[in-house]
This record gives C-alpha cells, structure tokens and sequence, in this order.
C-alpha cells in the first residue's frame, strides 16, 4: 500500500467519523426535543384530568345536595418532582425545557410560593 492510498483511506474514515459525530448530534437535539415535548404532555393530561375531576364533582353538585369532595391533586409537588428531574417550571418561554443541570432562581421563586 503507497502513501496516497493510505492518506485516502484516512481522509475516508475521518469523513464517517464526521458524519457519525454529525449524526450523533442530531439524535441528541431530537431526544432533547422529544423529552421536552413529552414533558409538556405530561402536564397538558394531569391538567386535562384535573378539568374532568372538576367537572364530574360539579356535575355532583347538581345532581346531588351532598358533594364527596375530592382531594386536589398536589400541583406543587408535580411541580417540584419536575424541577427535580432536571426541567424548568417557571413561568414564560423555559417552560419544560431541559436545565442541563443548572438551578433556575425563577423556578425556586415558584416552588417558595
């Protein structure tokens, strides 16, 4: 094997090397992504039964004089558990998005509240 040839196969797998690590950076950003929107649904369906409890206690409301209150479910400790797991629970655009480790003085505000 000449020089050439070996300085072609090296150029070769330092392109694959590129396109993997390309790749790979895609892959993470999509996860980052998929997590975050995941996140954003799990709220979206505790909210959603939240509203359904609501409108089954108030339907028993109407149809009944004694109401069996139901025990709201602890917002604060979804938030707090959130928060935990690693994602923003603050108000406006970080909204569930990733915190990569970094504590968030808006989100702490929101869990002294």
């Amino acid at each position: 094997m000449n020089r050439s040839e070996i300085f072609e196969r090296l150029a070769d797998l330092e392109a694959h090397v590129n396109q993997i690590n390309k790749n790979m950076v895609e892959l993470k950003n999509l996860t980052v992504e998929l997590v975050e929107e995941n996140v954003a649904l799990q709220i979206e369906n505790e909210n959603f039964k939240t509203l359904i409890d609501k409108e089954e206690v108030t339907k028993e409301v109407v149809n009944d004089a004694t109401v069996n209150k139901k025990q709201p479910l602890r917002s604060k400790d979804n938030l707090a558990m959130l928060y935990k797991e690693g994602f923003h629970i603050c108000k406006g655009e970080l909204f569930g998005k990733h915190r990569k480790g970094d504590d968030c003085l808006f989100c702490l505000d929101v869990l002294s509240e």
